[in-house]
């Protein structure tokens, strides 16, 4: 069973291993000419490589394979990831359409929706809950694909992105383990762990 001590190895070992291949990532990047100029979204100073994010995929990964419960719903949020990050690459070194960066980003949170990763009931505060039905799929490829275009938005100065991802995860880890939320707590975690690695 998992626990709050897995969670702290977990993060441990994300941000290690995301720390570690940040050097790769970014080799790989000047490799492929994957490279941000400087100029009106970006706040760099001198050409900097892009693809440092699978960095933190890698770190997410590999703690993620180890720790998190090997179950359908965990598996699909891994290869989401990954599906994620292939688009995210691609787009860095071929600078895509939006709409074809938007269909990958769909097909991507896709993955764990259609393995069940959905919310069935949301509450609100002072409303209190209310079932989603036939709408929680939908709603939640949206809630994803707008999370992934939020961070992406944000990621045009050094560190930023990687930094709110660090404190949004670090808070629902601690949120989900108080709750005895364990599984979501870990996945939390790793992702943390991921983004501080970078």
């Amino acid at each position: 069973m998992v626990d709050s001590t897995d969670a702290v190895l977990a993060f441990l070992a994300a941000a290690l291993v995301a720390w570690a291949t940040v050097p790769l990532a970014e080799r790989f990047a000047i490799r492929v000419g994957a490279i941000d100029e400087p100029g009106p979204r970006s706040q760099h100073k001198v050409p900097t490589p892009r693809m440092s994010g699978l960095a933190i995929l890698a770190g997410i990964e590999i703690a993620g394979w180890i720790w998190l419960p090997g179950n359908s719903e965990t598996t699909a949020i891994l290869l989401g990831a990954v599906a994620v990050a292939i688009v995210g690459a691609l787009d860095d070194i071929f600078d895509l359409p939006a709409l074809v960066k938007l269909l990958g980003q769909i097909v991507a949170a896709t993955i764990p929706v259609a393995a069940g990763v959905r919310p069935d009931v949301l509450t609100l505060p002072f409303i209190g809950g209310f079932d989603l039905g036939w709408t929680a799929c939908p709603l939640t490829v949206i809630g994803i694909v707008a999370v992934i275009n939020i961070v992406n938005l944000m990621d045009g100065i050094d560190g930023l992105a990687a930094g709110v991802v660090v404190i949004a995860s670090a808070a629902m880890a601690i949120i989900a383990l108080s709750l005895e939320r364990y599984e979501a707590g870990l996945l939390a975690a790793v992702t943390a762990g991921g983004a501080l690695g970078y």
